[in-house]
């Protein structure tokens, strides 16, 4: 990890000397700033919220299934009654049956529902994070642009996958043209397969 912090440095060296001047180069410590984020208390009070709902609709679920089983087990019983006539046990299996069937429906119901929930919250939590990212990186690239720092590197942290990366660099410090001409691709040739990626 240390090692590509160095090589995004030394590019930026590279860059600068390029053309003719040092970079200015920053970093931030983006846990502190998505922790401290007036977003963040929020958006942790609504997902304790939607948990809470999440969480009594799983309990009537389970309740639900819970009393299906139980049912179809009482079923079963009444089929293994030996005091029961032909006529009075195939009506009895046919309740059984019956249950069974309701009780199955109600697991699978009750799991493919918890499912939805979790995914629903996992996606609700991401989109919360990726809307305060934005924000803060917009943020920071107003910043740089205003103090005129070239780069701009988040600092490694634990939380957000202990990763160091640029947050913001000045147009001139990117390369990727560059690399592109050395590689042999035209940019017009690399653009058009995303173009025409979301075609049937």
């Amino acid at each position: 990890m240390r090692n590509c912090v160095l090589i995004l440095l030394a590019t930026a060296c590279l860059a600068g000397t390029v053309f003719g001047q040092a970079p200015t180069i920053a970093v931030v410590d983006l846990e502190e700033l998505v922790s401290l984020h007036p977003n963040t208390a929020a958006d942790k009070k609504l997902l304790e919220q939607t948990l809470k709902e999440f969480t009594a609709e799983k309990e009537e679920l389970k309740e639900r299934f819970e009393k299906a089983r139980d049912a179809f087990e009482e079923a079963v019983k009444e089929v293994q009654n030996p005091a029961l006539s032909e006529k009075a046990k195939k009506k009895a299996e046919d309740e059984a049956l019956k249950r069974r069937t309701a009780a199955l429906n109600a697991e699978r119901e009750m799991s493919e529902r918890v499912r939805a929930l979790q995914r629903q919250l996992t996606e609700q939590e991401v989109r919360m994070l990726k809307r305060t990212a934005s924000e803060i990186e917009d943020a920071i690239a107003g910043y740089a642009r205003a103090k005129k720092i070239d780069l701009v590197l988040q600092l490694p942290g634990e939380k957000l996958g202990a990763v160091s990366g640029v947050l913001y660099a000045a147009p001139p410090l990117n390369i990727t043209t560059n690399i592109m001409t050395l590689l042999g691709i035209r940019p017009e040739a690399a653009e058009k397969p995303s173009a025409e990626a979301g075609k049937p």
